[in-house]
């Protein structure tokens, strides 16, 4: 038996992580076979995203504005973990929180099978 707690239940959850022509985000992959309400994302940056680009934080915005995940980096840091929306889109910043910037974003489109 599987049973949710609150969202929908997504199986075989993926992701399509826009990362062409990126000077923070290498690759973006899923870890799970299901997820309740966000999927877990194991994110990949560049060598240099913390130090040359001073990216401190990844935010995750939804399709309507709204922020859904924030996750702190450390300086070196080159993988870490956000969560994500199921089934739509969402858009991923890069942000020097230092001078309060915005360094980069990324669209990144999450698919999968719902059931209720």
């Amino acid at each position: 038996m599987i049973t949710a707690s609150s969202g929908c239940l997504t199986l075989n959850p993926s992701v399509n992580f826009d990362t062409a022509g990126s000077t923070v985000f290498e690759t973006a992959s899923v870890s799970g076979a299901l997820a309740t309400g966000q999927v877990a994302t194991t994110v990949t940056l560049s060598s240099n995203a913390t130090t040359s680009h001073g990216v401190t934080q990844l935010n995750v915005i939804t399709s309507d504005g709204k922020s859904f995940y924030k996750t702190t980096l450390d300086s070196g840091e080159s993988t870490t973990t956000v969560m994500l929306p199921t089934n739509g889109t969402a858009t991923v910043v890069a942000v020097n929180t230092i001078n309060a910037t915005t360094v980069e974003s990324r669209n990144v489109t999450i698919t999968g099978d719902q059931m209720v």
